[in-house]
């Protein structure tokens, strides 16, 4: 499945907003009777009831007439989903409450759109509306199976699903690289050779403390708030697509030159922990995903190997281990055994690429399968 969002160009959106400040009034009744039920009866309902007391109550409410059934279903669908991976505890807290301004969306399953090139045509029975977009790229028309309009910073995109797979891409070498990650330089290969990210919202900082200023001068409420914060969402969107754009460039850069690629299993909570701002602005997690997924097309094997594994303390030359703990600011140091003096961001990074042959113990051997990702389990203590 491929999405293949586009930009809304047309300023007359008024019809979009009303069906999203319908789609959050419909998430926000279907919730309030989830915790109804749960705090008169303990009980849970099911999506099959949930649904067809909501589709009566649609036929008395004019306002959710607006939305398509199906697109009722499908938010109904997503807060079930939602309160699933909670009671499956894969996440922290029950879905919430919304804003009627709040960002949002709502779904076209099989009917109730026609898209004609560059054009989307909203139909009841007739076309009720029209709205064209930015078509900057083609997408397969025989395979679209559902289009969403979403809201996001005050702009709205069509995004379309499509039925197909990622185009395979091809590599220029086969070669086996490890990376050790840091946050000075954002990847150290084991070759030596380093990238340094260029850390967006630092480099933006004055300007996000006065964005930030003016939005706490505002009254709550008033129209000037209003517009400072989205001044200031505007400030953060535009840093993230920066931030995006360079992960992406380096991500193909990476899996079009390497067809095994092995990083470290971070704990990035607790970097976050530590060093706060510094190690949002580098977005670990959200490049190790780009990097899966650009993975997939190259065919390239990204192999994670167990946090506890000691890579900053090991020779990577004769696999001695220190048996003291480096310091933060212990950027070199010296092996007692063979006397050869390393860098330790180097060191590690060499230590990843051969984990294989250094750790001992129930490690798991790298996949076959390409564009997978295997995890090393060890029983190295961590230093």
């Amino acid at each position: 499945m491929l999405n293949f969002r586009y930009r809304i160009k047309d300023k007359d959106v008024a019809e979009l907003s009303e069906c999203i400040i319908t789609s959050n009034n419909i998430w926000n009744y279907a919730l309030r009777l989830q915790r109804k039920s749960y705090e008169w009866y303990g009980k849970y309902i099911s999506l099959a009831k949930l649904q067809s007391h909501i589709a009566k109550k649609r036929k008395k409410n004019k306002c959710w007439l607006k939305l398509n059934s199906q697109s009722v279903q499908e938010i109904l669908q997503r807060l079930d989903a939602s309160y699933q991976r909670f009671f499956n505890k894969t996440q922290k807290h029950p879905p919430k409450f919304k804003r009627w301004d709040d960002d949002g969306s709502f779904c076209f399953k099989q009917c109730g759109f026609i898209i004609d090139n560059d054009v989307i045509h909203l139909t009841d029975r007739k076309i009720v509306a029209s709205f064209s977009f930015l078509k900057h790229r083609a997408y397969p028309k025989d395979k679209v199976c559902t289009v969403r309009i979403k809201r996001y910073n005050n702009r709205f995109y069509v995004v379309v699903c499509c039925d197909c797979n990622p185009k395979s891409l091809a590599r220029d070498c086969n070669g086996t690289a490890g990376i050790d990650f840091g946050l000075k330089t954002f990847i150290t290969l084991d070759d030596g050779k380093e990238e340094v990210c260029p850390r967006f919202l630092f480099k933006n900082a004055k300007k996000l403390r006065k964005l930030s200023k003016v939005v706490s001068r505002r009254k709550k409420g008033s129209n000037r708030r209003k517009k400072a914060v989205a001044k200031l969402a505007n400030f953060h969107a535009k840093v993230k697509h920066r931030r995006d754009d360079w992960q992406w460039k380096l991500a193909h850069k990476l899996c079009k030159q390497y067809a095994v690629i092995k990083i470290e299993d971070l704990c990035l909570k607790g970097w976050v922990a530590l060093w706060g701002r510094k190690a949002s602005d580098l977005a670990v997690s959200s490049f190790i995903q780009k990097l899966q997924y650009v993975a997939a097309k190259y065919k390239t094997d990204i192999i994670k190997v167990d946090r506890f594994f000691a890579s900053s303390h090991i020779c990577p030359d004769c696999g001695h281990k220190l048996e003291r703990k480096l310091g933060l600011d212990e950027r070199e140091w010296q092996c007692p055994a063979c006397k050869i003096e390393h860098k330790r961001d180097v060191a590690a990074a060499r230590n990843i690429k051969q984990w294989d042959a250094t750790v001992r113990g129930d490690a798991v051997r790298p996949s076959s399968n390409r564009g997978s990702v295997s995890e090393a389990r060890t029983r190295s203590p961590g230093l």
